[in-house]
């Protein structure tokens, strides 16, 4: 899917703002680092499954949505 690291800033337009940073998680799914903030792993078409960091809810949507529309342009 992501080819090592890659790096997204996007706004979803309710005035937040964020930042993050993708990488392959080695036993499937894509690690996700949002805003130095939170980490979460992701699975397409599936979840953003939280980790560690910040738990919130707007968080977990807004990147959900973010990964599954670049992913259905990639």
């Amino acid at each position: 899917m992501w080819q090592f690291m890659e790096n997204y800033e996007f706004q979803p337009g309710d005035g937040t703002r964020y930042t993050i940073h993708l990488m392959d998680a080695k036993y499937g799914g894509v690690y996700v680092i949002v805003n130095e903030d939170s980490t979460w792993r992701y699975h397409q078409g599936d979840c953003l499954k939280f980790l560690c960091g910040n738990n919130n809810k707007w968080t977990q949507k807004a990147v959900f949505n973010f990964l599954e529309s670049i992913v259905k342009e990639a």
